[in-house]
């Protein structure tokens, strides 16, 4: 879109008004330019209708006029001067009024130029042209009768209304030199410097300040001082940094203008008018002040603050009303301004989500010529864009091929081609030969449509399908073995083939073409600031969220999401706000339920590289992560089989150790019941005693035979379980503790901890005769310890058997398989103390 430039509307109806005194040839130059400024102006009067379409319409009242096509140019006058009068444009309602006056003075149709032309002159008298409204007088006296006066219009001020009669003029030239100046600005930098010297110019201020609203806030944004060095005075402009009024200006006015839309005149602001005893007039004895709303369709855009600290009445009634129209020409360029710049940041920032996209993507016009090509689409070619290529020689350029021949594609089947004629597709069945790679690629073409349903651009995107042509051929070989298996990993890569031919099919130009290739991707893209609040989420979050996009921008992401959530993404967020590119995978209880997901965020940085933000992509792999867990579960269950079958053999040993403790013992006693009935008794105890002990093993192993404490939580809280159980079957004190954060220790080492820890247990009740026992299980950041200790009898280490001895062997065989470290200290007396030290990384 060109920038639109106010002489470009004037220098139309000139042209058009030499028409008819120039030759054959001129008027086919005269068209020609005409056509040209139209179509630029057509462009802004489609994106800002208040401000140009009545422009617009009367440049095509004259074309129609000087063509001889009157009623076109009746309906287009028409159409300009209520354009204008609904837009408060009183300059051009006048101006119509003229020319449509004109047109019917031509036809001689005088009673309804003669109404046309009092309107154009009423609204020139209102606009304060004086000098305008004598030349229609003196041009067209049969239009005015004598009784035609002159009607003052009233200008308001703080200090009350004057009127601007017939005899008080102003210069016309300059308001209009000064309007195409406005005008012809459209980076709000360069405006608001050319405001500021137009201000100052035409005020007769020494200082002036542009006061603009900046989130929220009303501060200065640009400034201008009139300097008197070497005795030429030379205007000094700046572009502020969005600065405070807050003991710069004087607060009591700029805040009346702020709620009053009010224009505020002190001629002598020392001794008249309401604010003689603010601060700021006191402290600098400021003598005349004009602060002005700028104001577009009653809507306050900003403020002009202008004043002179040396001479009294500078802001007189002929440069007031010339700033008062020149005010409403601020306004809305400032607003057109402030729109471009808005309209260039969002199509920038939808540029970079489009490059952040990993998949190739280019875009035509309807012509065939390039209109854009991301950096991955460069990078999968291997060559840029060159313009000069036809969409017929794109197979030979590009190296296009039927995929596993060395045929081209043909031209007319590729997706670009197709689309260019109105046709939607997909293949993937093409490969891009580079040097001696060869690509295989699947694309999709895709047409887009203007409003008559022609098409208005064409564009293809593709993706490098190498990975998933190898992971079909290693399903294929598989086929036999895997058949359930690859039948769900086919379904869910057609499925994401769906999501992403979904995506393209709802492309569109600009920043809507952007937009909705994210919000057909099957994942949550996002784009998050630095104060951690949505500037962009893609249509996917809406769904998710069951919420809509109005709803979700501009909130933090911990309102979004809910504190569970948030906490779990904090960190990772934090990194990107730092700098780093962070990937992690979790279980997020979202505020809909529960999902694992893959979540990358991608830090934004600025061109300071400081960081603005962050992108972020998030995947649902619920369904991947429920596959791994019941893979894990049954490898869990069968470390459980095999634990169970160990403790069965640890049940026959003891209960084999135990009888035949008792045979031997019964054998004894048949030896002497004869001889020595004393010893027979005691024989007859220890049988007793170890019958009791077997049975007592057994139940200790049956019990542990049964659903393992570790089934139904984490290892701490199996501990504390057990502990619980252990309590009621003895009078020992048993006390557990666990210190540090607890973190999941593979399966088997859980398992093997939990073990060692039940034998501990079972040897302290058993043998030491301890009245206290303490469970210590303490998470370190490198290292899991844990601790059994208890105050009983002890034992000598150097005296402990070397087989078996109070089931320290087993603990020792556990420690093993486990590659932990098993430490025992014990003395006689002083109890016993067993830890194992287990490598967190090593065994997580």
């Amino acid at each position: 879109m060109g920038i639109f430039r106010m002489n470009d509307f004037y220098n139309s109806l000139a042209r058009l008004a030499r028409y008819p005194t120039s030759s054959a040839q001129v008027h086919s130059v005269i068209l020609k330019k005409v056509a040209v400024t139209q179509d630029r102006m057509k462009q802004w009067a489609h994106c800002l209708s208040m401000n140009h379409l009545h422009k617009y319409n009367l440049v095509q009242a004259e074309i129609a006029r000087v063509l001889g096509q009157l009623l076109e140019a009746e309906e287009f006058y028409e159409q300009a001067i209520l354009g204008a009068r609904d837009n408060d444009y009183l300059q051009d309602e006048a101006l119509a009024y003229e020319l449509a006056a004109k047109f019917y003075l031509s036809r001689s149709r005088e009673k309804i130029a003669q109404t046309y032309m009092k309107e154009a002159h009423y609204c020139y008298e209102r606009w304060g042209a004086t000098a305008k409204v004598k030349d229609l007088e003196t041009r067209y006296p049969q239009l005015f009768p004598p009784s035609s006066g002159r009607s003052s219009t009233p200008i308001h001020t703080t200090s009350g209304t004057t009127y601007n009669s017939s005899g008080i003029a102003f210069d016309l030239a300059a308001v209009l030199e000064a309007s195409q100046a406005i005008y012809s600005e459209i980076e709000l930098a360069h405006l608001l410097r050319s405001l500021m010297n137009i201000f100052i110019k035409n005020a007769g201020a020494q200082t002036g300040f542009l006061i603009l609203e900046n989130s929220g806030q009303w501060v200065i944004e640009a400034s201008g001082e009139l300097n008197d060095g070497d005795g030429e005075n030379t205007l000094t402009t700046q572009v502020l940094q969005s600065i405070s009024t807050a003991n710069r200006l004087p607060e009591s006015i700029i805040n009346y203008v702020l709620l009053t839309h009010e224009s505020v005149i002190l001629n002598d602001a020392t001794r008249e008018g309401n604010f003689i005893n603010e601060p700021y007039i006191q402290h600098n004895q400021t003598q005349s002040i004009f602060c002005l709303p700028l104001l577009n369709q009653s809507k306050l855009v900003g403020m002009l603050y202008l004043e002179n600290q040396l001479v009294t009445g500078v802001f007189t009634q002929e440069r007031t009303q010339v700033l008062h129209l020149l005010s409403a020409l601020a306004a809305i360029a400032i607003e057109n301004a402030k729109l471009y710049s808005k309209l260039q940041k969002s199509e920038s920032k939808m540029a970079q989500f489009l490059e952040a996209v990993p998949v190739a993507i280019a875009v035509l016009d309807a012509t065939g010529c390039p209109y854009y090509a991301n950096q991955r689409r460069i990078e999968l070619i291997g060559k840029g864009v060159d313009p000069t290529v036809t969409p017929n020689q794109y197979a030979d350029i590009y190296q296009f091929y039927r995929a596993g021949t060395d045929q081209k594609y043909p031209s007319e089947q590729l997706p670009i081609v197709r689309a260019l004629n109105g046709e939607r597709t997909t293949v993937d069945d093409m490969e891009i030969h580079r040097n001696d790679v060869i690509i295989p690629i699947e694309a999709w073409g895709t047409p887009v449509f203007d409003e008559q349903g022609n098409v208005a651009y064409a564009i293809v995107a593709f993706q490098d399908i190498t990975e998933r042509r190898r992971s079909e051929r290693l399903l294929a070989d598989y086929n036999r073995t895997l058949e359930q298996q690859v039948a769900e990993r086919t379904a869910a890569l057609q499925k994401s083939e769906a999501a992403l031919r979904d995506v393209f099919d709802e492309l569109r130009l600009k920043e809507q073409q952007l937009r909705l290739i994210t919000d057909a991707l099957p994942a949550l893209i996002s784009y998050v600031d630095e104060n951690q609040r949505y500037q962009f989420v893609n249509r996917t979050y809406e769904v998710w969220l069951s919420c809509s996009r109005d709803k979700i921008l501009g909130k933090s992401v911990r309102e979004v999401l809910g504190e569970a959530a948030y906490q779990i993404a904090l960190p990772h967020i934090n990194r990107a706000q730092a700098g780093q590119m962070t990937t992690y995978e979790a279980e997020i209880p979202y505020p809909f339920g529960k999902k694992y997901v893959t979540a990358t965020f991608i830090p934004d940085f600025g061109p300071n590289a400081q960081v603005r933000g962050h992108y972020g992509l998030v995947t649902d792999i619920s369904e991947q992560r429920n596959a791994a867990l019941r893979e894990q579960k049954s490898a869990e269950e069968a470390s459980i089989l095999e634990e169970r079958n160990r403790m069965a053999r640890e049940i026959h040993d003891t209960l084999a150790q135990a009888f035949t403790g008792i045979l031997l013992h019964v054998g004894a006693t048949t030896q002497v019941l004869t001889d020595d009935l004393e010893a027979t008794q005691a024989h007859l105890d220890m049988v007793d005693e170890l019958a009791r002990t077997g049975l007592a093993e057994a139940r200790r192993s049956v019990t542990a035979l049964r659903p393992q404490l570790l089934e139904d939580g984490n290892l701490h809280s199996a501990f504390y379980r057990l502990v619980t159980q252990m309590r009621a079957a003895t009078d020992t004190v048993i006390i557990c503790e666990t210190t540090g954060t607890a973190y999941p220790l593979s399966p088997e080492v859980e398992n093997n901890l939990l073990r060692i820890g039940q034998e501990a247990l079972t040897n302290a009740i058993k043998y030491a005769s301890a009245s206290e026992i303490r469970v210590e299980l303490a998470y370190e950041n490198t290292q899991c310890i844990l601790c059994v200790k208890d105050n009983g009898r002890g034992f000598g280490v150097g005296s402990i058997p070397p087989v078996g001895g109070f089931g320290l062997l087993g603990m020792s065989e556990r420690a093993e398989n486990i590659g932990a470290q098993l430490t025992i200290q014990s003395q006689p007396e002083q109890g016993t103390e067993i830890v194992v030290t287990i490598n967190r990384e090593k065994n997580n």
